[in-house]
């Protein structure tokens, strides 16, 4: 009679662990590529650093929306004091050129495919901050689109205060809030890029998203036309500080 093989239990423990793993990436997978909801929200951060590690996965590569348009980040930067910016350019304000960083970003890791990740930072803060920024009412996307320095705030009061919780529902603040954040890791961006190309004279940046579409593959061979471009924009904001230690890392 044949003897039956039984499992030991070093490879049950195995199986049971492997197991949860499988289970915890599916339920993780589900959790980021699904609707936004109060509880994503909440575990966002920790999806971020799952998901969005070395290889900074791009999602919408995969149907049913993969890429259809070419994503940059513009900024520029006012060189004046900020009492003066604050006047424009009839009170002697200096302002820098358009800056395209995303089409540096490219340029300066063309041809290679193990380029540095500090090349497609631009990108990957549009694209989240694109989605966060289009969670907004159209009335919320004037504001951030109107200038506001010297200490004003967005939305005109402070998110994380009892008035906005008067002012908004909790649906509304957790995308203002969500907004806000983005909105944030934008401003210090182009900051950290002027402050290293104009030096400490910045005091404001003002910033734009823009989105290229790219020409359906069906149409590649018709007569080339003109599409619009797509902007999401950022009013003049002041600069962000940061402190010796984080410019003599980004330079």
């Amino acid at each position: 009679m044949e003897k039956i093989r039984r499992i030991g239990i070093p490879a049950r423990i195995m199986l049971v662990l492997g197991g949860l793993v499988v289970i915890a990436h599916i339920a993780a997978t589900l959790a980021f590529t699904g609707p936004q909801t109060p509880l994503k929200a909440s575990l966002q951060p920790a999806l971020n650093k799952y998901f969005l590690g070395p290889l900074d996965q791009g999602w919408s590569l995969f149907a049913p929306g993969p890429y259809s348009q070419d994503e940059y980040f513009l900024m520029r930067a006012c060189l004046s004091p900020i009492e003066v910016c604050a006047g424009g350019v009839a009170a002697g304000a200096e302002f820098s050129e358009w800056r395209n960083i995303t089409e540096e970003e490219q340029a300066a890791s063309a041809g290679n495919i193990l380029a540095n990740r500090s090349a497609k930072q631009s990108k990957t803060i549009h694209g989240r901050y694109w989605t966060a920024a289009h969670d907004l009412s159209d009335k919320q996307r004037q504001e951030i689109a109107s200038n506001h320095i010297q200490g004003q705030t967005v939305f005109g009061v402070e998110l994380d205060s009892a008035e906005a919780k008067k002012k908004f529902t909790n649906s509304q603040l957790d995308d203002l809030r969500a907004y806000e954040r983005m909105e944030k890791v934008a401003v210090g961006f182009a900051t950290l890029y002027a402050k290293n190309r104009w030096g400490d004279s910045v005091s404001m940046v003002e910033v734009q998203m823009r989105r290229d579409p790219v020409t359906p593959f069906a149409e590649r061979h018709d007569p080339a036309g003109k599409q619009s471009q797509i902007f999401t924009k950022i009013g003049w904001r002041d600069a962000l500080a940061f402190d010796e230690e984080v410019l003599a890392a980004w330079k």
